[in-house]
């Protein structure tokens, strides 16, 4: 499903604000941006959100605290930019997995572990995004609509791939799909700052019995090795 069409089935979910950070006209500015957004992603893993300075962001882009200024308007304003950057990633390399065309021919189970490892492989890699959120969230912050359009997206296309597939997939299935991505992205995020439980975040073993938790809540065992 076209990622635009996909979208519209979120209801109730308005688009997020772009004002967060200034436009980076020219590519040495667009460049800064970007070691910006590195940086303060590694800076999160390693601090938090809230024991993060932006001295620290930007000695680690190699700018100016006054170069940060120049393009967001505080911390949290950074966070957002990063947010909107981290889901219009995760959209796009949705879209790419499932329009594999392996995913069309090869077992389902296959499918599925290679789902789990290359999210768990993604997620991984933006830990202190995910610190972050969780910080904002436990203050209060609304950081969660990006994350839920980007659940529903990922459950809607594990829809359209069963049914091209030749599975009945009634109505309810959508939701059932969705609350299936949540189980699994929760168990891999819980991975990522709490630590193996009981596998780590690099064990095959993790990503089979995720692809397993998929295969059986949507009762997809008698199709799954074909």
């Amino acid at each position: 499903m076209d990622v635009t069409k996909t979208a519209a089935v979120i209801s109730g979910e308005s688009e997020p604000e772009m004002g967060w950070t200034l436009p980076a006209y020219q590519e040495r500015s667009r460049r800064q941006r970007d070691r910006l957004m590195k940086a303060g992603e590694r800076v999160f893993a390693e601090s938090g959100f809230w024991q993060a300075h932006v001295a620290d962001i930007a000695k680690r882009a190699g700018c100016s605290v006054g170069s940060f200024y120049r393009r967001f308007q505080d911390k949290e304003a950074f966070f957002f930019a990063l947010q909107s950057d981290m889901a219009a990633h995760a959209e796009a390399n949705i879209v790419k997995f499932f329009t594999d065309p392996a995913c069309r021919t090869e077992p389902l189970m296959d499918v599925f572990r290679r789902l789990t490892r290359n999210s768990a492989r993604t997620m991984k890699g933006i830990e202190g995004y995910y610190r972050a959120l969780f910080e904002l969230s436990l203050r209060g912050r609304d950081v969660w609509p990006l994350m839920r359009r980007v659940e529903m997206i990922e459950a809607a296309q594990v829809v359209d791939l069963l049914r091209a597939r030749g599975i009945d997939m009634d109505p309810g299935k959508q939701d059932a799909a969705h609350l299936a991505i949540r189980m699994m992205h929760g168990q891999i995020v819980s991975n990522i700052l709490h630590g193996p439980g009981p596998y780590s975040i690099d064990d095959p073993r993790l990503h089979e019995e995720l692809a397993l938790m998929l295969v059986r809540y949507l009762g997809l065992e008698d199709v799954a090795t074909v």
